[in-house]
């Protein structure tokens, strides 16, 4: 393995390693903000999506200051393009959680919301890895 393979992959860990610390944040707003608001009767599922929300901007904010490098687009942009990956991953997330509610309703919320957040983490590095964060395309001169 060549000195410059070596540093790509060193790169790579400890951009994985920002993302999942990134992702403890955004996970500690998404489940205190669930606690918060269901505690005051909101039900779960208007409590988790408003969560989820909150949490995905709290991310992307982390994520584009600690995690990544500039993709080179705009802000607007690269949050359209956040959006989109969160979309993808939060579904999963938010259809997970209320699929396990739904089948142990006896099991505390919080551990499913743990468990569904933990599935939707790879799929939500990928993308936004290689498709929010990329860099963009050189122009044409």
């Amino acid at each position: 393995m060549t000195h410059v393979r070596f540093q790509q992959i060193v790169s790579e860990l400890n951009r994985g390693f920002r993302f999942l610390a990134v992702g403890c944040g955004g996970l500690a707003t998404d489940a205190g903000l669930f606690l918060l608001l269901h505690g005051q009767g909101l039900a779960k599922p208007g409590a988790r999506a408003v969560s989820l929300m909150a949490a995905a901007l709290v991310t992307w904010t982390l994520n584009r200051l600690f995690t990544f490098e500039a993709s080179g687009r705009s802000r607007r942009a690269e949050l359209g393009r956040y959006g989109l990956v969160a979309l993808g991953a939060q579904g999963f997330n938010y259809v997970l959680f209320l699929s396990l509610c739904a089948m142990a309703p006896h099991v505390p919320p919080l551990a499913f919301l743990l468990a569904s957040a933990v599935a939707a983490t790879a799929f939500s590095y990928t993308g936004q890895r290689f498709f929010t964060f990329n860099a963009a395309p050189a122009r044409a001169a």
